[in-house]
């Protein structure tokens, strides 16, 4: 039961506490904003609590099981109750952390579920209490939720999403992931390391197309190794409850597939949570389940902003962040705007994988004058050292400009890398801008010149197009 209405004035009303609203509600109170942070759950959203943090956390731990130095001997064990009790910890020590910054930037939190009575008020319901509050600007940053598959037409134990994953009390022994997003792959690799039998089925009849061809092969290359089972083209897909769950699927090829799994974990994409908002009361445009935004993450509306998973694009922490800043800095009066342009893409493999800008496809469907080389990780003495050699760096230029087009890595030291590669690419860094410069030795920024080399002195190969 809602009783009484409390109308209150604010300057900047944040709707959602994850990386979008949490990096807006700061900024927007860094400029001297009056801020309102409104979010039904706990602050830092699910990138905190169920994503980014509890699955780069059990990568971490994966990794640390196979690490070696000269003369150190161990004969690690793995303990998932341990690692559960050690998150929790890591968790509520980064969301205190964050609750002390909204303290200190005098953002007020309130915790409720917020809605669109108009173009000019919100509603917050917190439980019998109702509030109202008009705004100069809101920021809506209401993340998303998992999207479940075709196949999954009812509840079965044991078919989750890829997220909850890192809630479950022990390593499955057979685990199938339906999918090839950055969650499939980062659990694929994570769980295989911790032990289990992993399978990684696709929809499509290929697998990462969407990045360079040297570091697909790359990627499957490790894969194998690691003797993970990657089944593509698989249609026509279905969970079947058991005692344990059944994957069935058919080949593009007509094959039949059936898999008898302890989980059965899936990533088809996530559906922005926008349902509850009311957004036709404010006369906010939608497309599907995503708001409408400009460059500025402003929505149709004018003083109303949309950022993060709620809006179209890929469902990165990296681009809400971005985004949440654009929307702050804009409705506090700061030029800014938000492109997809250089934004890199990060996938916490056993053997990290990092890209950003054109592959080399790319590069040549464009029309640029192609000179693309790589150079294997072991060029590092650096990944000697740390006895982590597998993987490659690859960069792809203009020939006539000379201008960096996109960079591509896989293996320790790429996401490293990859910081100086979108600032790079941001700053239309040539080749002189790697080759030129100090880069300490040993490290691994020193794959940077040894790569820019080649491309430049043709020691190995120079692939030109006219």
């Amino acid at each position: 039961m809602v009783v009484g209405e409390i109308i209150h004035e604010k300057d900047v009303v944040v709707i959602g506490a994850g990386p979008a609203g949490y990096e807006a509600a700061l900024r927007a109170a860094q400029y001297g904003r009056d801020v309102t942070l409104v979010d039904r759950s706990r602050s830092g959203g699910e990138c905190l609590h169920t994503g980014c943090i509890p699955s780069k956390l059990l990568a971490i731990s994966a990794r640390k099981m196979w690490d070696s130095a000269p003369g150190v001997t161990m004969d690690p064990e793995f303990s998932m109750q341990q690692w559960h009790s050690e998150k929790v910890e890591v968790v509520e020590r980064l969301e205190k952390g964050l609750k002390m910054r909204f303290k200190s930037n005098n953002i007020e939190c309130v915790k409720g579920s917020a809605s669109f009575l108009s173009s000019e008020r919100i509603g917050v319901e917190q439980g019998e209490k109702f509030e109202v509050w008009t705004f100069q600007h809101v920021i809506i940053a209401t993340g998303s939720r998992p999207k479940d598959p075709p196949f999954l037409s009812e509840n079965i134990p044991d078919v989750i999403p890829v997220e909850q994953l890192y809630k479950t009390p022990s390593i499955p022994r057979r685990l199938v992931i339906f999918g090839e997003d950055y969650l499939s792959l980062e659990a694929a690799s994570t769980f295989r390391a911790l032990g289990a039998e992993v399978t990684v089925v696709t929809a499509s009849d290929s697998f990462m197309d969407d990045i360079d061809e040297t570091i697909k092969r790359e990627l499957h290359r490790q894969f194998k190794k690691q003797k993970i089972r990657v089944m593509t083209g698989a249609t026509e897909c279905n969970a079947v409850a058991g005692e344990n769950p059944i994957f069935e699927g058919i080949k593009s090829t007509g094959e039949r597939i059936e898999i008898e799994a302890d989980t059965i974990a899936y990533s088809g994409g996530r559906i922005g949570n926008i349902e509850s908002l009311c957004l036709e009361q404010a006369g906010i445009e939608v497309s599907g389940n995503y708001i409408s935004i400009k460059d500025t993450c402003e929505t149709s509306i004018s003083r109303i902003y949309a950022c993060g998973d709620i809006t179209e694009g890929p469902a990165l922490a990296i681009k809400a962040i971005k985004q949440g800043k654009t929307a702050a800095d804009h409705c506090c009066g700061v030029a800014a705007t938000f492109s997809f342009d250089c934004m890199p893409t990060i996938i916490q493999t056993q053997t990290p994988l990092a890209t950003v800008g054109l592959t080399e496809a790319e590069a040549i469907e464009a029309g640029y004058q192609v000179v693309a080389e790589s150079s294997p990780m072991r060029a590092s003495g650096y990944t000697s050292l740390l006895r982590q050699t597998e993987g490659v760096v690859k960069v792809v230029r203009d020939k006539e400009s000379h201008l960096l087009l996109g960079f591509h890595a896989i293996g320790a030291g790429a996401v490293e890398l990859i910081e100086k590669a979108t600032l790079a690419l941001e700053m239309a860094g040539r080749d002189e801008d790697f080759s030129y410069p100090y880069s300490p030795h040993p490290g691994f920024g020193e794959l940077w010149s040894e790569t820019v080399d080649r491309t430049i002195e043709k020691k190995a190969r120079s692939i030109e197009y006219q």
